[in-house]
């Protein structure tokens, strides 16, 4: 129904006739038309399946992400309620070409039996494995993009959200830990290890600052010598926050082969905006256990 309303000040008289007339005529030509196309249940079916493609953690077997880009890897979208609402894509080496882009499978995590007595990230929660699930599949995409080709493809470890494992099948296997950690409160807080060197360990301490005037420990240690031969790891750590941060890769003990990185190399990852937006994630929204607490007992 239209309601007809007494000219404003300075409005020319019977606008509003004139609007009515208009209306009129228009909805005489339309008469018999067929009806619009109801846009909506499309929308939403396609809105829903968006939904679903951004939430799908990984599964028992691989799925498949975007590489753009000389790092090949998207900065992550986090969503107003803490989930991710975008896939990390797992390109080659820093060295290599921009390709075009691509699918790429993901791995499927590698598991590994917990222990006697030893919680797995199978124990927790359905919402919560799924949400560590999701972190750890973006995290090794992260991981992959920016660390050495060596060391691809990096695979979540389904026994805990801080483990990864490196390296192609049938080649040596490098141990790998992304660790997000809460710090200790109260009596169980404790100050930073000390950057030390320990030549008769072969063990090598620089203290390197990183943005924002953090402050990191690169350290590069030697052990397991066999046969005149030692396997050599990497780590950086450092505090961000509410939590203490530490990325390690470790060298293959069994086929005596170093971890194919340096410590300048972790410092390079740790100074990538791509892998401190996983860690200002990770603090907000903790996925391990505190400081001083064990985890599974």
């Amino acid at each position: 129904m239209y309601v007809l309303m007494d000219p404003a000040p300075g409005d020319e008289p019977g606008r509003d006739e004139e609007e009515l007339l208009v209306r009129t005529a228009m909805e005489r030509l339309t008469d018999g038309a067929p009806p619009l196309p109801d846009l909506v249940p499309g929308a939403l079916a396609e809105g829903r399946r968006r939904r679903v493609r951004a939430r799908a953690a990984i599964g028992a077997t691989a799925i498949a992400i975007v590489g753009l880009g000389v790092l090949g890897s998207t900065l992550p979208v986090w969503g107003g309620d803490g989930e991710p609402v975008r896939e990390w894509s797992a390109a080659a080496s820093q060295t290599s070409p921009a390709p075009s882009p691509t699918s790429v499978p993901v791995p499927a995590p590698v598991h590994i039996e917990p222990s006697p007595g030893e919680s797995s990230m199978a124990d927790l929660p359905d919402d919560e494995r799924s949400r560590q699930q999701v972190f750890q599949s973006e995290a090794a995409g992260v991981l992959e993009t920016l660390l050495p080709e060596a060391l691809a493809p990096v695979r979540p470890v389904d026994i805990a959200v801080d483990r990864y494992q490196g390296g192609a099948d049938g080649g040596p296997v490098f141990p790998l830990t992304f660790s997000v950690r809460p710090l200790a409160t109260g009596k169980a807080a404790r100050a930073d290890r000390a950057c030390l060197d320990v030549a008769v360990k072969h063990l090598r301490c620089d203290e390197v600052a990183l943005a924002g005037g953090m402050m990191a420990q690169a350290i590069t240690a030697a052990g397991n010598a066999k046969g005149g031969r030692t396997v050599t790891s990497a780590t950086v750590r450092f505090t961000y926050g509410n939590s203490r941060v530490t990325l390690t890769v470790g060298g293959d003990a069994d086929a005596m082969v170093s971890a194919p990185v340096t410590a300048d190399g972790l410092l390079a990852v740790a100074r990538d905006p791509r892998f401190m937006e996983l860690v200002a994630y990770a603090d907000a929204r903790p996925m391990e256990a505190r400081e001083g607490s064990v985890r599974g007992g």
